[in-house]
């Protein structure tokens, strides 16, 4: 283990400037420290423990080789049908999250201004005392916040928030919550990311998709892209974008667009499509197709090339393969829809993927996402204080005009913050930092800064917790965790998968379902009867109580499969207008478009801790370790590559330096997220600047979504 840490120690240290810590221990330590579980091994002995990955929602089957009670190696598992024994490189770093020098080692408390270690025992005393005495005047105001939104701990905590009479429980992840989730509910009435046939499609469209970057289905897309590629059924390839990304660099062709523009590309393509064949849509299946036929009157050749970019040939072109090279799919994830018209451009492209049949093709189409097998644990039963909680409006505004489909919205809360009526007493965060990873951080942390009692669940020293968190009850890592996990949409099969600890934790942390049973039974009543269980473990096996084929499949194998979803008739419900995205600022002063993105190290929550994935290369042609904001010649005119500029938006600023990129559309920077951290501990601290400093505050119309991509910027040279 040491010698693998050193290893990512001593590329970490190439970075020109950067010198190791005086108080690094894995760069020159190679002797072995007991760990707690050590003594349960031989001299020399090692076993292999077979878990699902917690690093993004995917949940890749993944094999930890343990020696001597230390994990020393995380690798695929063949045997998992996410990923078939391919690893990503957030998987392989596991190992630094694991043993990250900067782990908080046991719970914390405020006093005095510093965060000081506290007891187990003090520690959920204390959110106990405070938990009671707010549910008996206003249980209503608890926030409960869960970063980690799949899998029965979220269902855990949504329902102790139920129990407690608090509607504000959020979703800290844009998975069943997201744009995409919404598009689907709009579409099939199915609230989640939808399920590619990623084995059987011959062309697949990529609409500004980050499907080999940031996209937590990248290792199992990559794998079957490369299968695919294989043979005379090869599958092709198109990503239209505004910039040379990873999917783009993968890509059989690149077609470059404006950025938030993928909507109206599907809308002229699915318009060629239907003049075509008029009965392209089954009308016995879809809804409102009158109102997509008028809709994609308005997008003419010489509209879309407008819009764009796209030149009316190339449009013709990519219709007559759509047309012709079958099955065929049009893909959008979080990155294509960060923009504020995120929610129309992914119901374009539904609209799209309808013309093409892909969502009743026997083989390579879209489908909605398999339900989960696991038991429900029973309804709650409300008592008077709960119904009396829950009677109240969220302060998120979610679930109503004008987010009528949206479950949680983070972009309202930091102005509900500041309404002493409405602001939370007491927030539970879980893997949740909303002081550095949310637009104008700045703003979240006044927020923050207002709530009496805020309690992070975070393992590591992040932002939130370093400057402002009165109680942290360190969570374990997911090599140290033992629950059940449901990968995000994958393949058109559901899966559950279970995750054991591979080894003892090695600081006095504890899981996080653990610590809400604990509380829940302090606080007695309707509350402990609603989560009646002494263990977490316990708690599971209640969701797979008369479930043997599934119990027996997670102790044998590690996960279950079930049988593919069968194609059948759907009803399609098509949209009937589309959107440009809107850009905040003047454009006389702020000339560029700011594209923000998530790199290939940005695990979930961000990587930053973890110094392997700062050694990956965010652009096929850049350097380990670069911080840099990429723009076109013609729009970056005066400036040098590596020059070192200040970008400022009218909500902030921050330092990069340039790299010049012919293929960026011109009119826009793209820059990283992931850097710029002012804690969270020493290989995070000092390195890049926090791009969402510039990004405009605010939710997305209809969806509620923070959208990241909305905000004009200036490039300043050094010498201005």
């Amino acid at each position: 283990m040491l010698g693998l840490l050193g290893g990512g120690v001593a590329a970490f240290a190439c970075r020109t400037g950067w010198r190791a810590p005086d108080d690094e221990p894995t760069s020159r330590a190679f002797a072995k420290p007991p760990v707690p579980g050590c003594d349960q091994y031989a001299t020399g002995e090692e076993r292999w423990f077979t878990t699902a990955c917690g690093q993004c929602p995917a949940a890749c089957g993944v094999r930890v080789r343990v020696v001597e009670g230390r994990a020393v190696r995380v690798e695929g598992d063949r045997a998992s049908p996410v990923n078939q024994g391919g690893i990503g490189p957030r998987g392989l770093a596991s190992l630094q999250a694991l043993y990250d020098p900067d782990r908080i080692t046991g719970p914390l408390a405020r006093r005095g201004g510093a965060l000081v270690p506290i007891t187990w025992d003090d520690a959920i005393a204390t959110l106990s005392r405070a938990l009671v005495e707010l549910r008996a005047r206003a249980p209503e105001r608890l926030l409960v916040w869960s970063g980690l939104e799949r899998g029965p701990v979220y269902d855990l905590l949504a329902r102790f928030a139920r129990a407690f009479g608090t509607p504000n429980f959020v979703d800290g992840a844009p998975g069943r919550g997201g744009v995409l989730a919404q598009a689907m509910d709009a579409t099939l009435g199915a609230a989640d990311a939808p399920v590619y046939g990623w084995d059987d499609a011959r062309y697949v469209l990529s609409l500004e998709a980050g499907l080999v970057e940031d996209s937590c289905q990248s290792v199992y897309f990559t794998r079957v892209a490369a299968a695919r590629r294989r043979g005379a059924a090869r599958a092709h390839l198109v990503h239209a974008g505004p910039t040379f990304d990873l999917c783009a660099y993968d890509a059989d062709e690149y077609v470059p667009i404006a950025p938030g523009t993928g909507g109206a590309l599907a809308l002229g393509l699915a318009g060629i499509l239907i003049a075509r064949s008029p009965d392209a849509l089954p009308p016995a299946w879809c809804s409102g197709c009158d109102d997509l036929r008028a809709l994609v009157a308005q997008f003419s050749p010489a509209r879309i090339e407008q819009i764009t970019g796209i030149t009316p040939a190339t449009l013709a072109r990519l219709a007559d393969e759509l047309a012709t090279i079958r099955p065929a799919i049009a893909i959008v994830d979080d990155r294509s829809l960060a923009y504020s018209n995120g929610l129309a451009t992914a119901r374009a492209a539904m609209a799209l993927n309808a013309v093409l049949g892909a969502f009743w093709a026997e083989r390579g189409g879209v489908r909605a996402a398999p339900p989960s097998p696991l038991r429900e644990w029973p309804d709650v039963e409300l008592d008077d204080v709960a119904r009396n909680g829950l009677a109240h409006a969220r302060i998120d505004l979610a679930g109503t005009q004008p987010f009528p489909r949206a479950r949680s919205i983070h972009e309202t809360l930091p102005d509900a913050f500041q309404d002493p009526a409405r602001r939370p007493a007491i927030a539970l965060l879980h893997h949740a930092n909303p002081a550095y990873a949310r637009a104008q951080p700045a703003r979240w942390r006044d927020a923050l800064a207002r709530i009496p009692l805020v309690v992070s669940f975070s393992p590591y020293r992040d932002e939130t917790v370093d400057q402002l968190a009165h109680l942290v009850l360190p969570d374990h890592t997911y090599l140290e965790r033992s629950e059940l996990a449901l990968p995000a949409p994958a393949i058109d099969r559901p899966i559950v998968a279970a995750r054991v600890p591979a080894i003892a934790p090695l600081h006095a942390t504890r899981a996080t379902a653990d610590v809400v049973l604990a509380i829940a039974k302090q606080l007695g009543g309707a509350v402990a009867t609603a989560l009646p269980w002494r263990t977490w473990r316990e708690a599971t096996a209640a969701r797979l109580d008369e479930l043997p084929l599934v119990a027996d499949a997670l102790r044998t194998n590690g996960h279950w499969v079930g049988e593919p979803i069968a194609p059948a008739p759907v009803d399609v419900a098509l949209p009937s207008a589309w959107q440009a995205p809107s850009w905040d600022g003047d454009p006389a002063r702020y000339p560029l478009g700011l594209i923000v993105y998530r790199p290939l190290g940005y695990a979930e929550g961000s990587g930053a801790n973890q110094p392997w994935l700062r050694t990956l290369r965010p652009r096929p042609d850049a350097t380990p370790w670069s911080f840099a904001a990429r723009v076109h010649p013609e729009s970056a005119r005066g400036l040098a590559n590596d020059q070192t500029i200040t970008i400022e938006s009218p909500y902030g600023s921050i330092r990069a330096t340039v790299a010049l990129d012919a293929r960026m559309v011109r009119g826009y920077v793209a820059v990283p997220m992931g850097a710029g951290h002012t804690a969270f501990g020493r290989f995070a601290r000092g390195f890049g600047a926090n791009v969402l400093d510039l990004v405009a505050p605010g939710a997305a119309s209809e969806s509620g979504a923070s959208a990241r991509c909305t905000t004009r910027v200036r490039l300043i040279g050094a010498a201005s």
